[in-house]
């Protein structure tokens, strides 16, 4: 394997992927999804050709002319570009009526398909990223009494059976009760939305789900969701061990055991 095509969306992952792929000795061609990346790629990347998802023909076109035989798809996508039919080229109309419902699950195994019949393998998003997976335990100072720790695992129940169901990977509880649950919006409104109810004590589970792809959509979590849960005084956030990439460890460990935020990781055997 000596070129990638990196398929980025917004956010840090990809250019902290393309970053190791080029320590690596691999020859990266970035194809930024230009609805969303914001991320300067050129430093380690050898092309850039800013397309989108939705322009799937031209996408599967370029990486021929570049002879690219593996890809990885990296970083988020706003899902609300799937409802905008103005920018659909024909292989991506075919793909989306075939497709039974518009689950990101569903949507992304259908583009993940489509690369295969090119010829074109989709590589699992861990690929030189293995140090960002969550291991179990405690990751902060700040160790969550028994009663915590029991709606951390309260949270991370409730999160997994709507994971499971297709519908998000996030949720918020207080209590033992559900306060918002991630859906198409994404994980920062949820927490939002759980402020608008709830003056502070919040507990927020991230977890994958069971059979979930590691070629697409592995959960990540990063400075702006702890900064989000300190914003609403959350006091804990529970995270599935070894399926989660955790991006700026330093940074919110630190701001975690300013903020009185536990962190935990645990797997579902533990609840």
């Amino acid at each position: 394997m000596d070129k990638v095509g990196l398929i980025a969306g917004y956010g840090k992952l990809p250019l902290i992927w393309a970053k190791k792929a080029h320590e690596h000795d691999l020859v990266v061609h970035a194809f930024p999804i230009s609805e969303e990346c914001s991320t300067v790629l050129n430093k380690h990347t050898s092309t850039i050709d800013n397309l989108s998802l939705t322009q799937l023909d031209t996408l599967i076109n370029k990486l021929k002319e570049y002879e690219i035989e593996k890809i990885i798809m990296l970083g988020k996508v706003n899902k609300k570009y799937f409802y905008k039919m103005n920018n659909f080229d024909q292989r991506f109309i075919r793909l989306f009526k075939n497709t039974d419902n518009l689950e990101d699950h569903t949507l992304l195994k259908k583009i993940v398909e489509e690369f295969d019949k090119e010829g074109i393998e989709v590589l699992q998003q861990n690929l030189f990223l293995d140090d960002l997976l969550i291991s179990n335990g405690l990751l902060n100072d700040v160790r969550p009494d028994d009663a915590l720790l029991e709606d951390m695992k309260y949270a991370f129940k409730k999160a997994k059976q709507v994971a499971n169901l297709d519908i998000g990977q996030t949720v918020l509880t207080k209590d033992k009760a559900v306060l918002a649950v991630e859906a198409l919006e994404g994980t920062d409104q949820a927490i939002k939305r759980t402020g608008n109810l709830v003056n502070e004590g919040a507990v927020m589970a991230k977890v994958s789900k069971e059979s979930h792809d590691f070629r697409f959509d592995i959960p990540t979590i990063g400075l702006d969701t702890v900064k989000n849960l300190t914003s609403i005084k959350a006091k804990g956030l529970v995270l599935e061990s070894d399926k989660i990439l955790l991006i700026d460890r330093e940074r919110v460990i630190k701001l975690a055991n300013e903020a009185n935020l536990s962190i935990m990781s645990i797997s579902l055997e533990e609840v």
